[in-house]
């Protein structure tokens, strides 16, 4: 039952900015309005996010994320999802293309996403609960019936694409975006059972055919039972046993006609009880579900909750912010030795005392806090903790030795270590468990890792551990052994590192269980043998890093922020994928990799035969600058590579001059092409060399920083020619010039800024932008003009620039004043 029902507005296509815009300013709406039914309250809770641009996939680093909070007792939670696109440059959204955004939902922790599909390292954890994928293209919605209540995380991207490297301005800037608004609707004010023996009476008849309980489960709680009796029905029906379904969930509503821990009482002639889990989840909420069967029946019974709880003094070790060693010292075998250590503030080992009472002293070295448990283990050979398979306290609960948090000061470097213990596992007559907690926000966003270590001095003894993680509860006990579902079960004969990226938060608990074999010398035959009477050791390693491995070589591990969230991800280098950048199925090799810096740094070289050309036709400026582009985009390109490259000197630097020296390059020929005044040409040089060096600052891949100062200079060139025409009388320049070299030249040229601009893509680019190299410093000697001499004429006292390109190899030059025909047809 819903008290308030909010619509979904059926906006216009050009009100939707407008409508999210207002959605925007608010952060956060929650909405109480109480409505009973069978006296308990259904609320309704509403949450508006604030949309957020959707970026191209590359690691989750580029995901966005949101964040959700479900309350207690949900009856369901209701994402709506939209999603906006919006074109620049004042164009309409109708001229971008539609593209999928991904959102992946997490209860807990952050999703581990893989849209890529690539693989991960090895040992992986990826059996995650309550994870749901949706894809908005326009509007879609997500319903989760009795979701987990707490923290849910969404993280939401666009798919990749092979990226056209097209100018920015020459195409339209599409910008997707995402908005969510979150709906719950909850129970309140659920009637609390109480295990101090007190009875609660319920009734059930038509039109109230459900009741709901809670009851809140202490610590040291081994199982609980939750029992009906009297039950009384109403016309007295002859059927034995009482016509309801019992169903019992922690943490979350059940819900009805699932699998989960049911009890169908009608078949039950006594009282009908239904269990707990052994243990259950501890200082958790769990919810009783009361069913009646249809039929006209009027049902009154009994419910009484009874606790079976663990005995402290046995040994069962509560969670507290310190274990102190007499308190380890009551629940561990008498054999095992406690080394006592002092840590300054600084992390500075002073003084160890050994078992027989001597000290072990370490003076001045300073050791990380966070990487205490490892100084240990180096001390403290010969306390390792041996682990034995016997177990015959079978209905004690088990000893659990809560590992104690050593933090360091930069995120996501923890580690937890049994307190004054050395790490390994101890030997005890009952089930070896650890317990540590997985904090939200500060833990959630790194990656946990467990790690065991197996020794053995007998080569022929095969030691395997089986090792049982569960976020909430321990496993259940069977005799000397546990019971542990296949999905939460590890198995190890050596040394082995599991990793958790994104850990749930909360308590979790690890169980341990070894069993030994005796290996004949063929290795063929084995024989199981008892663990106690042999020596043997294993090894326990939890703490929470960044990221895997960090990442490899082939990747790097960032740390993001996103609100007041923060996370870590690998951002992967030379095409590799994957969680921690082990997947290299579309990386190039190294020899592939080391052609695409040639390709685009030795072509580059093309320049040569330009910069020889204008030396040896006076046009020492454009020399110059032809030199500075070759010699920066060489080392540019080189740098530019994640593999195989070199920097020379700064990249910022590096990428500033290369831009600016090839946008200044076509400055300088055009002013070489015009026919300006001496005076006049040096001015051009230096306002084309002032604006393009700003604009660069300002805009490096922007087009309007190319076509700027090209559109300018090349007005200005048809200006100059026009004149040279009037004052000729005839065309200028000649046909043979334009036909034979300028159109030519014009070809290359076009040809390399076409390429450039439409056609690059980030698999061809060593090729295409090699190309566009070659095309633009081959047409510099094409287009670039005749030497230049003075000469003075008889006449009217003024210089003339003599022969075209196709007369620089004439030893002398001849100067004439009395008639331009000569000059015409050359030219």
């Amino acid at each position: 039952m819903h008290c308030l029902s909010f619509g979904n507005p059926k906006m216009a296509e050009d009100n939707q900015l407008l409508g999210l815009t207002l959605l925007n300013l608010i952060l956060f709406l929650s909405l109480f309005c109480p409505c009973f039914v069978g006296g308990v309250a259904v609320r309704e809770n509403v949450e508006v996010h604030q949309t957020k641009v959707m970026h191209q996939w590359n690691g989750f680093g580029s995901a966005q994320v949101f964040h959700f909070t479900i309350p207690r007792a949900a009856i369901v939670s209701r994402f709506e999802l939209q999603a906006v696109k919006l074109a620049g440059n004042q164009e309409s959204a109708a001229s971008c293309p539609n593209r999928t955004i991904h959102v992946a939902f997490q209860s807990g922790s952050f999703p581990v996403v893989n849209p890529k599909n690539a693989s991960f390292p090895a040992n992986t954890w990826l059996k995650r609960t309550n994870a749901f994928q949706v894809n908005v293209s326009s509007r879609s919605w997500l319903e989760v019936k009795n979701p987990a209540p707490g923290d849910w995380y969404a993280a939401g991207y666009l798919s990749h694409q092979p990226e056209k490297m097209t100018q920015r301005d020459l195409t339209v800037s599409c910008t997707y975006m995402l908005g969510i608004i979150h709906t719950t609707v909850y129970l309140d004010e659920i009637p609390v059972l109480s295990d101090r023996g007190a009875l609660y009476h319920k009734m059930l008849s038509s039109g109230s055919d459900i009741a709901g309980f809670r009851y809140f489960v202490p610590t040291n709680t081994l199982s609980f039972q939750v029992t009906i009796s009297d039950c009384h029905q109403a016309p007295v029906n002859s059927t034995a046993g009482c016509p309801v379904i019992l169903l019992l969930k922690p943490a979350s509503l059940p819900l009805p006609g699932s699998e989960e821990n049911n009890v169908n009482c009608s078949t039950m002639e006594e009282d009908c009880s239904i269990n707990s889990d052994t243990p259950p989840i501890q200082s958790t909420w769990y919810y009783l579900e009361v069913t009646r069967l249809p039929g006209n029946l009027t049902i009154s019974f009994n419910i009484e909750v009874k606790v079976t709880a663990c005995d402290k003094s046995q040994g069962y070790l509560d969670e507290v912010g310190e274990i102190h060693p007499d308190q380890v010292n009551s629940s561990l075998p008498s054999h095992v030795h406690l080394w006592k250590k002092v840590i300054t503030n600084r992390g500075t080992v002073m003084a160890d005392q050994g078992p027989d009472g001597g000290s072990m002293t370490t003076m001045g070295e300073k050791v990380p806090i966070k990487r205490k448990h490892r100084f240990q283990r180096s001390l403290a050979k010969s306390s390792h903790i041996e682990l034995t398979s016997q177990n015959t306290l079978t209905n004690q609960c088990p000893v659990i030795h809560w590992l104690q948090r050593f933090k360091s000061p930069y995120p996501f470097q923890t580690s937890f270590v049994l307190d004054e213990v050395d790490p390994g596992v101890p030997e005890s007559d009952r089930l070896s468990v650890f317990s540590f907690h997985i904090l939200p926000v500060e833990d959630t966003g790194g990656t946990l890792n467990i790690g065991l270590d197996i020794w053995s001095p007998h080569p022929d003894l095969l030691v395997s551990v089986r090792l049982c993680i569960r976020v909430g509860a321990p496993p259940s006990q069977e005799g000397s052994k546990f019971s542990c579902e296949p999905h939460h079960e590890l198995l190890t004969n050596g040394t082995n590192t599991w990793y958790f990226p994104f850990p749930e938060p909360g308590v979790w608990y690890l169980t341990l269980d070894k069993t030994c074999w005796n290996v004949s010398g063929s290795g063929n035959d084995s024989v199981e043998v008892n663990c106690s009477n042999l020596t043997s050791a294993v090894e326990l390693r939890t703490e929470i890093t960044p990221c895997i491995n960090d990442c490899g070589q082939n990747g790097a591990c960032h740390t993001y922020y996103s609100g007041v969230f923060f996370y870590a991800a690998c951002s992967c280098e030379d095409d590799w994928t994957g969680w921690g950048c082990t997947d290299g199925t579309n990386s190039l090799s190294y020899n592939s990799k080391l052609v695409r810096v040639l390709l685009l740094t030795l072509s580059n070289l093309m320049f040569i035969p330009a910069i020889c050309v204008a030396i040896y036709r006076k046009f020492y400026v454009a020399a110059l600058v032809y030199t500075f582009n070759m010699f920066f985009s060489t080392f540019y390109h080189a740098c530019d590579e994640q593999t195989v490259r070199y920097c020379l000197t700064k990249y910022s630097l590096l990428s500033f001059c290369d831009f600016f020296a090839s946008v200044l390059s076509f400055v300088v020929t055009l002013v070489a092409m015009a026919k300006l005044p001496e005076p006049w040409r040096g001015l051009a040089h230096m306002a084309g060399a002032l604006g393009v060096s700003a604009g660069v600052q300002y805009d490096a891949h922007g087009l309007w920083v190319f076509a700027v100062p090209v559109g300018v200079l090349a007005v200005v060139v048809l200006i100059s020619w026009i004149l040279q025409c009037r004052k000729r009388k005839k065309m200028y320049p000649s046909v043979r010039r334009i036909l034979f070299y300028l159109l030519p030249g014009a070809i290359l040229a076009g040809t390399g800024l076409i390429t450039y601009a439409f056609f690059e893509t980030e698999s061809n680019y060593a090729y295409l932008h090699s190309l566009w190299h070659v095309c633009i410093s081959g047409c510099v000697p094409l287009v670039l003009p005749s030497r230049r001499k003075k000469a003075a004429a008889a006449s009217n006292d003024h210089s003339e620039e003599l022969l075209d390109v196709s007369a620089d190899y004439v030893p002398e030059l001849r100067s004439y004043s009395a008639s331009d025909s000569m000059l015409d047809n050359m030219e």
